[in-house]
């Protein structure tokens, strides 16, 4: 999130020193990127968190930085919105749609389209947006500003004069606003359309329906839509924009009044703008804010800081929370917070992590535990990597030319090229020595564990874990994969690798089920122990003996558990002598446990 300070100080009042204020900001969560100059702007860049919605927008920005510094939020003056109309007459939204429509707002203006004016156009130049003309502009200053998107349509070229919000058909073009790029949509799509042509999708208007100098009408909308939905149109389509990044987080329904008012206010200033009509606003389900009990204690018990009371409502109150006795009113646009956890960070992010006690634990560390395959999996890290193979890590998702019938397909890919969960190391590892090879390298030895997926029937899906080596190169034939393999397995103790091999593109490759060579091998012992909060006796004693000293040992063993140490001290002749420790991991040891076995240990020696 870029961050002009000059636009930032017009809602807050910031520190003279850049660095106390970026400082500041990330002590409360909101890592600086890089500080950079725009013309003759500073501007932050701000690593934001995916789940604070209003700190895509610089008021969000000010009102932390407000909390934080101890100074005032001033928010622009904006009039109400023309009054809603309820039969929403700029606005059809189809049952298809419901579910991917939280609220959408609209209103008719006549405006005059011209160039922005010099403060705006630096503004947006600084953050980073290109100047297009004054009511593209203030849509962008108002997202920029607010956190939500905003887009304007020329009314005149929506046929009917009305937006229909349907879902796409299957197949259906749509050209956007960026240069007419022709995106093909499916049905998982939402878009906005009259009855002949779509005019803008949920992350980006279209190229039929863009302002121009010759725009005279126009709608302008603000909304709020489902937040996965967009994201998976934005992968899928591959196509990343402003609005559509912040359409992605869960915005705050609510606040889309605020930014549609303030929108309209610049263009009645900027643009010679006037209202044609009432608000048509499809909002079916108002959210309200939410009410979280809250018992201060929880403030002690989670972070060992006692805070005052007055402290915790003065941070509650800068960040917009509401407290009414044990009741938090959380306002709208957090929409991050869920319960009395997030209140309790939330207090202590702003009051100073730096504050909190260290503490060490009071209970007794946890015993170690791992799962049954790690044994196997360190083992054949340890011996492959003696034989100079390179272990590598790649994405359980494979490239879709490499998926079959039978692959298990991602409804919501990081990436839509590997929409698909592999069946096989195989292919990942080729590509990787492939890539070494283009890369000048005269060989690549490869290997990985990792898991692969498979529907096993009736829609039931099941993974196993693998081993995949891949050899290539120079001198390398399938000779040399058979040899690591039959290496690998003496070294593990095992009379069969049990792997297939292969070959594709003169890289050699074999895959083996580790769930299968588990079996061949010991169970995984765990070589630690906890060490025990109460201290042990020790003692030293003496014994004749002429025997074998290892069964004198293994006698002395016999005689109690709680003898879990015995050292030779010194020999002479016949005399032994031997240091014992007693210990207990459950209770502290007295004279009195240690005697039995003393009397024991006598009787021993006069065996």
């Amino acid at each position: 999130m870029n961050v002009p300070l000059s636009w930032l100080a017009e809602y807050v009042k910031l520190p003279k020193n850049t660095k106390i204020l970026t400082d500041k900001l990330t002590a409360v969560g909101h890592m600086l990127d890089k500080v950079k100059t725009v013309g003759k702007e500073t501007v932050i860049d701000l690593e934001l968190r995916g789940n604070r919605a209003d700190m895509f927008g610089l008021i969000g920005v000010a009102r932390e930085v407000a909390a934080i510094t101890d100074s005032n939020l001033k928010m622009p003056e904006i009039p109400p919105l023309p009054k809603i109309d309820k039969n929403c007459p700029l606005l059809n939204v189809q049952p298809s749609a419901v579910d991917l429509v939280t609220r959408y707002t609209a209103v008719k203006l006549s405006v005059k389209v011209g160039p922005s004016p010099k403060w705006m156009v630096d503004r947006l130049t600084a953050y980073g947006i290109p100047v297009v003309n004054n009511v593209v502009d203030i849509t962008n200053y108002v997202m920029v500003e607010t956190s939500h998107p905003l887009h304007a349509f020329d009314y005149d070229k929506i046929k009917g004069g009305q937006l229909i919000l349907r879902r796409a058909k299957k197949g259906e073009k749509f050209a956007t606003v960026q240069q007419g790029t022709t995106l093909t949509l499916s049905t998982e799509d939402l878009v906005m359309s009259d009855q002949h042509i779509v005019h803008g999708l949920n992350i980006i208007g279209g190229l039929h329906s863009k302002i121009t100098d010759q725009t005279s009408h126009i709608i302008l909308e603000s909304a709020v839509y489902n937040s996965a939905n967009c994201r998976r149109t934005a992968r899928r389509l591959k196509t990343i924009t402003e609005g559509g990044t912040r359409h992605e987080k869960h915005q705050d329904p609510n606040g889309v009044s605020l930014s549609l008012a303030r929108a309209i206010d610049l263009l009645i200033q900027i643009a010679s703008a006037r209202i044609e009509g009432q608000t048509s606003d499809y909002y079916p389900h108002p959210v309200k804010p939410k009410t979280i009990k809250f018992d201060s204690h929880e403030i002690i018990r989670l972070t060992g800081l006692h805070i005052p009371i007055s402290a915790v409502n003065k941070i509650l109150s800068d960040l917009g929370f509401t407290s009414r006795n044990q009741d938090i009113i959380v306002p709208t646009f957090r929409t991050d917070i869920e319960g009395s956890a997030d209140i309790v960070e939330e207090i202590i992010r702003v009051y100073g992590y730096d504050l909190l006690p260290s503490t060490p634990i009071s209970d007794a560390t946890p015993v170690p535990s791992t799962y049954s395959s790690y044994a196997v999996q360190e083992k054949l890290r340890d011996e492959l990597i003696k034989l100079g193979l390179n272990e590598i890590i790649t994405l359980s998702m494979i490239a879709n030319r490499h998926a079959s019938s039978k692959s298990i397909k991602l409804i919501n890919p990081p990436d839509p090229d590997r929409a698909t969960l592999r069946e096989s190391l195989i292919p990942n590892l080729i590509e990787y020595s492939q890539r070494l090879l283009n890369l000048n390298q005269p060989q690549a030895a490869l290997f990985e564990i990792g898991k692969v997926y498979s529907i096993k029937s009736k829609g039931k899906y099941t993974e196993k874990l693998h081993l995949g080596i891949a050899v290539a190169g120079k001198d390398i034939s399938i000779h040399n994969l058979t040899g690591i393999l039959q290496k690998a397995a003496t070294l593990l103790g095992i009379n069969n690798p049990l792997a297939v091999v292969g070959e594709k593109d003169n890289i050699y490759w074999a895959q083996a089920d580790v769930g299968k060579l588990q079996i061949s091998l010991p169970p995984f012992i765990n070589p630690y122990s906890v060490v025990s909060i109460y201290p042990p006796i020790i003692e030293d004693i003496n014994v004749s003996y002429t025997g074998n000293y290892s069964q004198l040992i293994a006698k002395i063993k016999k005689i109690s558990n709680l003898i879990t140490r015995i050292e030779l001290i010194d020999k002479y002749e016949h005399k032994l002598t031997l240091r014992l420790t007693y210990h207990s991991n459950s209770k502290q040891l007295s004279s009195q446990d240690v005697s039995p076995i003393r009397a024991k240990l006598m009787a021993l020696e006069s065996e």
